[in-house]
């Protein structure tokens, strides 16, 4: 259930965000070992002169400032290695569809078991046996 929410400036070319959001998606799936269906991306498009650097601000989605901030949300229980390995990929993917390679923060949040709620029910941890 790895859910990317994503707030960045306005890109240089908008046709490329919904391709970025689809590769992201699948590079995701493929790290997190789940179905592509269980990871959802958003995004949201940022005001120009609404995300400044110090006292620096831009219009539209510079090379190397201002990286588009990402949270990924993830259910409980990866190793750590696991979890740097979905977001080493998932921020290449995003960054090189984009256009942008090494521009994008991206900080990882765990979904705590019993603490979720999906569909019509509480999620919890599988036991293991």
């Amino acid at each position: 259930m790895p859910i990317l929410q994503i707030r960045a400036l306005p890109q240089k070319d908008q046709s490329k965000i919904k391709p970025a959001l689809k590769k992201t998606a699948l590079s995701i799936s493929g790290a997190y070992q789940c179905a592509p269906e269980q990871v959802w991306v958003t995004w949201e498009t940022l005001s120009p002169g609404h995300y400044l650097e110090g006292s620096n601000d831009s219009d539209t989605q510079p090379h190397n400032t201002h990286p588009p901030i990402c949270e990924l949300l993830c259910f409980e229980g990866k190793s750590q290695r696991e979890i740097e390995q979905v977001l080493l990929i998932a921020a290449k993917t995003l960054s090189e569809a984009l256009n942008i390679p090494n521009n994008i923060f991206i900080s990882y949040r765990e979904a705590k078991s019993g603490q979720v709620i999906a569909g019509n029910g509480i999620i919890r941890k599988r036991k293991s046996s």
